[in-house]
């Protein structure tokens, strides 16, 4: 079955997504093979489709895409064999857009206090300077209706490698780049009902080689 069987619609205007739709429709489906998820099967654009319309964001704005690496798995016979997983990401902004949204929806009160940085001497520091390298982990804290969520970020876990080195990214701005992977997972743990299942660039970078807990991956195709 290809992609473009998800397609009940045959309104062939727009890329919004309409009220009442229930799958992408054929212009839709169109436009994301041009994007980079033309061998998505049907099951997946189903859950892409369904995580759009549970958050609101826009994947023709490229506000949320659907990444496809290539995995090594055992079959039942425990032979490895290559396969394409996906995984739905979007930005850290996409995360707090959607917390807040949620949280204005509940009339509940959400706030980010500032984040914080690992030293090696184990001190937790509120701003981190260069000087001092890269940090061993950040902390990140979301406040909802008076309740804190904190999550912890290892460097080690995330940062980005390229032939041995940190990529340039990670290089120039470790900290940063960690503290938006501690602030996803605080966001996660503070709205698990509408943020499961999606990560954000900076968590999956970590993919490019390996993500945090996975093994075997290497990057197939991605959105750009």
């Amino acid at each position: 079955m290809t992609t473009t069987d998800l397609a009940t619609s045959e309104d062939a205007g727009g890329l919004a997504i309409v009220d009442g739709q229930t799958s992408f429709n054929k212009t839709q489906v169109a436009t994301l093979r041009h994007m980079g998820v033309e061998n998505a099967p049907e099951e997946d654009l189903r859950v892409f489709f369904h995580v759009c319309q549970r958050t609101g964001l826009d994947p023709f704005a490229r506000q949320i895409h659907m990444i496809g690496r290539n995995a090594k798995v055992r079959d039942s016979s425990g032979r490895e064999r290559w396969t394409t997983k996906y995984t739905i990401q979007t930005g850290i902004d996409g995360f707090r857009l959607i917390g807040r949204r949620e949280a204005n929806r509940r009339h509940e009160t959400i706030s980010v206090p500032p984040h914080e940085w690992m030293h090696q001497d184990g001190t937790w520091r509120p701003v981190w300077s260069k000087q001092w390298g890269t940090p061993l982990a950040a902390k990140a804290t979301v406040v909802r209706e008076g309740q804190s969520f904190t999550a912890v970020a290892m460097f080690d876990e995330y940062a980005q490698t390229k032939s041995g080195g940190l990529t340039s990214m990670w290089a120039q701005r470790p900290a940063g780049q960690l503290a938006k992977c501690a602030e996803a997972l605080a966001w996660r743990m503070a709205f698990p009902q509408d943020l499961a299942g999606m990560y954000t660039d900076d968590e999956m970078s970590h993919a490019d080689g390996h993500a945090p807990g996975e093994q075997g991956e290497a990057p197939r195709s991605a959105t750009p």
